[in-house]
């Protein structure tokens, strides 16, 4: 399993992605607008940004995740996913990204 591949896993299986990115572009809103008018992001370059920062915390997750299951990208998924069901993982990232506060 890859990045792209945990990343879409995370996304059908589990409501992290919505969680973050609603908390990811309200955050960015707020300092968007502390901005000078002249250098204030669009609509487009915050959504932009937001998905930086969650592919950011996908890649941790993946670094993290990598060390535990043993394996690496060229690992059957199924491998990675019998890891992440067992352990509950996608659970304890829901309630990551609930508990999650941008400073």
């Amino acid at each position: 399993m890859n990045t792209v591949q945990l990343q879409k896993f995370i996304s059908d299986n589990s409501q992290v992605e919505a969680i973050f990115m609603q908390k990811a572009l309200a955050y960015l809103n707020i300092k968007n607008k502390k901005r000078q008018p002249a250098k204030r992001w669009n609509e487009e370059q915050i959504t932009r940004q937001a998905e930086k920062m969650y592919a950011q915390v996908v890649e941790n997750v993946y670094g993290k995740l990598h060390t535990q299951v043993k394996a690496n990208r060229f690992t059957p998924a199924e491998t990675w996913i019998k890891f992440i069901n067992e352990n509950e993982v996608l659970d304890g990232l829901e309630e990551s990204m609930i508990e999650l506060e941008f400073e």
